[in-house]
């Protein structure tokens, strides 16, 4: 039954030969994933803003335990809930919003943001400064960004 639930949060990827899984919370969800469904772990890369992941290993996730990473260029930095330093933030954020009572766009626009806090979060920051506050999958279609996911590709059964 728990499975069941994981499937129908996870984005799901049809190919010729296989149905490819992302949207993992962990690295051992997605192993366990793996393992039930006679899968195999991958590494997956949503490059220039487009919607259809590739198979990319190049961030090396599977090595560094790790089932996210974002990238947009220099001057940016993207900090997912399970990086070091996102919680430091995300709680300076939180302190802020409950230190004012009346709200400014600023914090209104912070506050707006406390449910991507909370499921699975991206902070994006522009020269060490906070730009914005988005969701991993929102995180897909910033300008520039290179999105990798470790992801669970599972054979199409031959009917």
């Amino acid at each position: 039954m728990e499975t069941e639930n994981i499937v129908e949060r996870l984005t799901k990827y049809e190919y010729d030969d296989s149905i490819v899984y992302t949207g993992f919370r962990s690295v051992g969800e997605a192993r366990k994933f793996a393992e039930e469904r006679n899968g195999k772990l991958v590494e997956v890369g949503f490059l220039d803003g487009n919607d259809n992941p590739v198979e990319d290993n190049s961030q090396n996730l599977i090595a560094e335990n790790k089932y996210y990473k974002a990238f947009a260029g220099p001057d940016y930095k993207i900090l997912h809930s399970s990086d070091e330093g996102f919680q430091e933030i995300a709680d300076k954020l939180k302190e802020r919003q409950t230190e004012i009572t009346e709200k400014s766009p600023d914090e209104k626009y912070f506050s707006d943001a406390d449910w991507q806090i909370k499921e699975d979060a991206v902070i994006v920051l522009f020269k060490d400064e906070i730009e914005n506050i988005t969701s991993r999958e929102r995180s897909k279609y910033l300008m520039h960004t290179k999105v990798y996911e470790l992801a669970v590709s599972v054979p199409k059964s031959k009917d």
